[in-house]
């Protein structure tokens, strides 16, 4: 049974790992440049499904200062097997109007499923919810996946969520262009490829460093075959791009980090290996 919360410290940053659930994907989701045999002899020779991905859901709560921030909102409503953050928040002592700061990566409905309630109301009532302004146009503008190489479901299902769970912030969403401080000591950076406005965040507390990489890495493979993509990737050579800066950053400095979709908590290291990468999770 996966864990619900892990607990870890940047500095004199609290930070808890919270997982929302978790969701099975097709293998050639995550993997769709991949030639089948490749790809169901790398994961058969690491005793993994040679068929199908399942991957948990790790949103990140950072209390810096008087701040609650909460780093996405999982996949409420995605499958039966997620939308547990509010449960494991409050496992954490933490209620949804504790909250002060809501940071949404991006438009995907496994990071903005959660952020309204029953009713459609904003489900942190009392925070202010922020996201880079190029990913709110993107999602809010016409047609925003119709050149992408994903078949007509996933669109529909990507696009529809954000039009249900999006306009209803727009009286409190904080929107933002190119790094921003979201709290003292919590960076903002742009990271784009996976969406157009997809970013990452830095967290640092005296000298100590951390890295949050939301979704410029959706699997530890990817790591060590750079060229392998994902389906949701829009921008193939931009998020290659995005993935070869921050795992260089992360490697060059030996920042931790978290990586939204690795098992949870998602923790680890990344250091290079044979001209690729290869991730050290936390043991």
């Amino acid at each position: 049974m996966i864990a619900s919360r892990h607990r870890f410290r940047v500095g004199e940053i609290e930070c808890v790992a919270v997982n929302d659930g978790t969701f099975i994907y097709p293998a050639p989701w995550l993997f769709s440049n991949v030639p089948a045999k490749e790809l169901e002899d790398s994961l058969r020779d690491r005793n993994l499904s040679t068929t199908q991905v399942e991957t948990p859901y790790t949103c990140l709560l950072v209390k810096a200062g008087s701040r609650k921030l909460l780093v996405d909102t999982g996949a409420d409503g995605l499958a039966p097997t997620t939308g547990d953050l509010v449960k494991n928040l409050a496992a954490e002592g933490v209620a949804p109007g504790e909250i002060t700061d809501v940071v949404l990566t991006h438009g995907h409905p496994d990071h903005i499923g959660g952020v309204l309630d029953g009713g459609g109301q904003p489900a942190f009532p009392n925070a202010r919810y922020l996201m880079s302004k190029t990913e709110w146009d993107f999602w809010n503008g016409p047609s925003p996946l119709h050149d992408a190489a994903m078949d007509d479901h996933v669109k529909q299902l990507l696009v529809g969520c954000a039009r249900k769970n999006l306009p209803p912030l727009k009286a409190r969403i904080e929107l933002f262009e190119g790094e921003k401080e979201i709290a003292p000591g919590v960076q903002a950076i742009p990271a784009p490829g996976h969406t157009p406005g997809h970013f990452a965040l830095a967290i640092s507390s005296g000298k100590t460093e951390f890295l949050h990489l939301s979704d410029a890495v959706l699997h530890p493979l990817n790591l060590e075959h750079p060229g392998w993509r994902n389906v949701f990737d829009l921008d193939e050579q931009v998020a290659a791009n995005t993935r070869q800066h921050l795992l260089d950053r992360a490697a060059t400095d030996g920042i931790p980090m978290l990586a939204y979709h690795f098992p949870f908590p998602g923790l680890g290291r990344v250091k290079r290996s044979n001209g690729s990468w290869k991730w050290e999770a936390e043991s």
